[in-house]
């Protein structure tokens, strides 16, 4: 069950996101490059967007996040968007994605982005079945190899 982020689950989504970045190749910098992670309520909530756990019996399956990255254009961002591997292809990443699109269209926003990599295959088949399309880099990511961005229709 996807649930809204509170204060409570944060060991919980910290244990997650070591394991999430481990499985990838990368180390988890809660302190640094994932800093994001620590400031859920301004950095998500406050920006007319918000964070998402999914989870089962109790335990972090998954993860979305939602920013608004330009209020004046109304252009969201799609962040820390993950899936364990042992449940991926279950329809999990379709049904958060789902959820935090219409999230979207209901906070007022028109268009989503999102930055990826090249290995996150899986993710990327889920954006295109959204309609995700790509465009030029849009952040200074230094990790992100692809950007996408959805029109969202009211």
């Amino acid at each position: 069950m996807l649930q809204r982020y509170i204060k409570s689950d944060q060991d919980q989504l910290e244990g997650f996101m070591k394991t999430m970045y481990v499985s990838r190749g990368y180390v988890f910098e809660p302190e640094g490059l994932h800093s994001d992670i620590r400031s859920i309520e301004p950095l998500y909530f406050e920006t007319r967007g918000g964070f998402w756990l999914l989870k089962e019996e109790q335990s972090v399956i998954g993860t979305i996040g939602l920013k608004g990255i330009d209020s004046e254009n109304k252009i969201g961002e799609i962040k820390r968007f993950f899936v364990l591997p042992e449940y991926q292809d279950m329809g999990y990443g379709k049904s958060m994605m789902s959820q935090v699109i219409e999230f979207a269209r209901q906070a007022g926003l028109i268009k989503l982005r999102l930055d990826t990599e090249k290995q996150s295959y899986k993710a990327m088949s889920v954006f295109r079945s959204f309609g995700f399309y790509e465009i030029p880099k849009y952040n200074d990511n230094e990790i992100a190899e692809i950007f996408m961005e959805l029109f969202i229709v009211s």
